[in-house]
């Protein structure tokens, strides 16, 4: 009996441990297959496997420790992978846990964070387009940061990686459908002529409307540490405004962006975009951006149809066809299908 009390408590005591530290592994893998072909002079359409193009795969770890009261301690390492050559796939800043590494507190106050973590011009830009977080076939993703495999240097708007280093990062806790947040990345440097990098960010949620407003202003830090040198890349403010609506047959995206660059033309963005469910599991996408410089510079527009099928609640596989036009440049067009699958 006196044993049989010994192992009841202890199972107990592993149970009680386990509620307040846990601790997740999750991900996602994608692959995919087609005929890619880029918008600049004398391109060839090239067959291949390649990874990333609906959503970048990425392995993740996550951990949780209730510290009473309502507070909680949490930490998130996450690389990005690249599923086609088994390879990793870095940040700017070259590092290994290249889609997030933050430890943060959270409670009834919101969420304080410091490390690597995604910027509001990110998160609202995946938010209100279609197409979501996709570097090869969003518009919006491909004129943010010109990462996808489709595209080329005509997108390469933002100076800034899709998440920040070494930030401190505040957000609000939801209120009324409002909430906000604040990212701020010192200059870790004594140069003259360098500053802090900081985006304040705000979305409003009800019911079947949502939008959100992000401002940046980022400096070049240039002569900072590595990581912040290599990860904001130029002189820039940047307003960005996305907002959805679901009217139930269709989900309507749109988002104008509006960079100014200290050192080089100013530059604009909008995408007009929307999703619509046409069986219970099957969607179709279809997604229209435009980037452009300002005084008669260059232009590229980016047009997305794609149809993605869920054959599990974590498995979908996808159809995508993108056109795309630069200016003085014939037109290309590229078609891939794809599987995904998170954990």
């Amino acid at each position: 009996m006196f044993t049989k009390k010994i192992v009841a408590g202890a199972a107990l005591l592993a149970l009680a441990a386990a509620a307040q530290a846990q601790v997740k592994v999750y991900g996602s893998v994608e692959a995919t297959v087609g005929s890619f072909k880029t918008a600049t002079a004398g391109s060839k359409a090239v067959t291949k496997v390649d990874s990333g193009q609906m959503m970048t795969s990425f392995l993740g770890f996550s951990g949780s420790e209730d510290l009473g009261g309502g507070l909680k301690a949490e930490f998130v390492l996450e690389t990005f992978l690249a599923t086609d050559t088994g390879g990793v796939v870095p940040n700017n800043a070259g590092q290994y846990w290249g889609r997030g590494s933050n430890v943060a507190l959270s409670g009834g106050f919101g969420k304080i964070a410091l490390g690597q973590y995604d910027n509001a011009l990110f998160t609202y830009g995946y938010t209100y387009n279609p197409f979501g977080s996709s570097m090869g076939f969003s518009p919006t993703m491909r004129h943010f940061y010109s990462l996808g495999s489709l595209g080329n240097a005509k997108g390469a708007a933002l100076g800034v990686d899709t998440g920040w280093v070494n930030s401190i990062t505040y957000e609000t806790p939801t209120v009324a459908g409002f909430a906000a947040n604040l990212q701020v990345t010192p200059k870790e440097t004594s140069a003259a002529g360098a500053k802090n990098s900081v985006t304040v960010g705000a979305s409003y949620n009800a019911g079947a409307f949502s939008a959100g407003l992000a401002y940046m202003d980022a400096d070049d830090q240039q002569s900072a540490n590595t990581a912040a040198g290599t990860a904001f890349a130029k002189d820039q403010k940047v307003t960005s405004l996305g907002a959805s609506y679901d009217f139930g047959v269709v989900k309507a995206f749109g988002q104008y962006t509006a960079v100014n660059n200290a050192v080089a033309a100013d530059e604009t963005i909008f995408q007009v975009g929307a999703s619509a469910p046409v069986t219970a599991a099957g969607t179709v996408l279809a997604s229209y951006g435009q980037y452009k410089t300002k005084n008669g510079g260059s232009k590229d527009t980016i047009f997305s149809l794609g149809y993605d099928h869920m054959i599990s609640k974590r498995t979908d596989v996808y159809a995508v066809i993108s056109n795309e036009k630069v200016t003085n440049v014939k037109a290309a067009n590229s078609f891939a299908v794809g599987i995904k699958h998170n954990f």
